[in-house]
């Protein structure tokens, strides 16, 4: 059962997997969810489909999910307790910091390009859901193993601002893939957290950047 906690100003909800072994280390997997999700209290989080979808798998495939919760306007204005938040929780004994995983989606897709640009080393992967950064910052995440998703048809976050992070990764030399669904609009995160395979990729690196698994990174835009 996941838990409601509180860093200064900043609540979060936290799941840590059953029974765990003395010394045992998890992965794990810090969710920022989207501006509709907003709220002084965690009740909306508690009922946010991409945060369920991640909870339901948390015990199966043994991380731990942390999922922080925005009351102000964007992640931006919360970002130095989020780091404070995200740096305390990753060296936790219970933690394997070489397995932190981030994703998000919306005003959280914002977040998750913006809180891994600032801190790249921390991250084993990122994947970023409908959202955008600043292309300027590429240049941080080139050793980042990132996967974005976008839908084609979205008229709240143009696709434009994942195609824009996608491209100047890959061409700093980076490894962003950047699938997109042509007949999806914004809620596209539906589909990327109900699909077995993209936990599957966002929980296979580690932060040694094990150079055999980029051999299937080939910073393709597809979809």
């Amino acid at each position: 059962m996941y838990e409601q906690k509180q860093f200064k100003d900043l609540k979060y909800l936290i799941s840590l997997p059953e029974e765990p072994a003395e010394g045992e280390r998890f992965p794990l997997v810090i969710f920022l969810h989207g501006a509709g999700t907003r709220s002084e209290n965690t009740a909306l989080l508690e009922r946010n489909s991409n945060f369920v979808n991640l909870y339901k798998r948390q015990q199966a495939r043994g991380y731990v999910l942390l999922a922080p919760l925005c009351s102000v306007n964007n992640w931006n204005e919360v970002m130095p307790t989020l780091l404070e938040l995200v740096d305390t929780v990753r060296n936790a004994p219970y933690i394997d910091s070489k397995r932190v995983h981030l994703t998000g989606n919306s005003m959280g897709g914002y977040g998750t390009w913006e809180l891994s640009s600032l801190r790249p080393e921390w991250f084993a992967s990122a994947m970023p859901v409908c959202g955008g950064g600043i292309p300027w910052m590429a240049g941080k995440l080139v050793d980042l193993p990132i996967r974005t998703f976008h839908g084609l048809c979205d008229p709240t976050v143009d696709p434009i601002e994942s195609l824009q992070m996608a491209k100047a990764v890959n061409k700093k030399g980076g490894h962003a893939e950047l699938i997109l669904f042509p007949e999806l609009a914004h809620n596209c995160w539906d589909r990327v957290y109900s699909t077995e395979a993209n936990y599957d990729w966002l929980l296979k690196f580690t932060t040694d950047r094990d150079k055999s698994l980029y051999e299937d990174l080939k910073g393709e835009i597809y979809g």
